[in-house]
């Protein structure tokens, strides 16, 4: 972060004084703990305001408005504002959670896949396409693979959704949102913003009632911070 900001001040042509006057707000991916941002804003040279990076994402999705933003990626988190109340779900990676990201159901459509190979589920197209991706064996193709591995298996699953297994596994996906939604308090007829490539994907496919929700994102992530730095006293 301090490299960062150095690189940017001498872009700008300013010296380290300048921060002096400047009101900094970073976003930082597992900060929803008290602890390791304070410890984290404590470490800068710099005085700033550390926040997790769905606080960002959320400000920047929906700008002042009440609402609720899943950022569905290779992994997956859910935020909600009403009034003052800022709510989070999920975001623990991939070994804790991420469901009904892209990482997610390509983990699912493995180990369904694998159900089939041992006939205790019906074999189709997609079931054999994702053995055919996974070669010499799975346990050897996925050995200590990183969640963007099982992601770049989601995309099989769309191009299958006619199979039995690929219907399945698009309800799976499609039963955790909106079960996180439920979850997480989103109102029918409120703001619903769907972040991520994943998500994007993800939209054609929602139940009308939340179809009818969704709405384009204000900004970026880089734009919530900049809001709510230029908030700051």
């Amino acid at each position: 972060i301090t490299g960062t900001v150095g690189a940017a001040l001498d872009r700008a042509g300013l010296d380290w004084a300048t921060l002096k006057r400047a009101r900094i707000v970073a976003g930082i991916a597992g900060c929803r703990l008290p602890d390791l941002a304070a410890e984290m804003a404590r470490r800068l040279p710099f005085p700033a305001q550390i926040v997790d990076d769905s606080v960002t994402t959320l400000e920047g999705a929906l700008g002042p408005r009440d609402g609720t933003v899943a950022s569905l990626g290779t992994g997956s988190f859910y935020v909600r504002r009403s009034g003052a109340d800022i709510r989070h779900l999920g975001g623990w990676g991939f070994r804790l959670g991420d469901e009904a990201s892209a990482a997610w159901l390509g983990r699912k459509a493995v180990t369904l896949s694998l159900q089939a190979v041992e006939g205790r589920r019906p074999a189709d197209r997609l079931s054999d396409a994702v053995m055919a991706a996974l070669p010499p064996h799975p346990l050897i193709a996925l050995k200590e693979a990183p969640p963007a591995k099982f992601a770049k298996l989601t995309p099989l699953v769309f191009e299958h959704l006619d199979t039995g297994l690929g219907a399945t596994l698009l309800a799976m996906t499609l039963d955790e949102v909106t079960a996180t939604l439920t979850d997480i308090g989103h109102k029918p007829g409120e703001p619903l913003v769907l972040m991520g490539g994943f998500g994007r994907v993800l939209t054609n496919h929602l139940p009308n009632q939340l179809a009818a929700d969704v709405t384009e994102p204000a900004g970026t992530p880089l734009d919530g911070a900049l809001a709510l730095a230029a908030a700051l006293p």
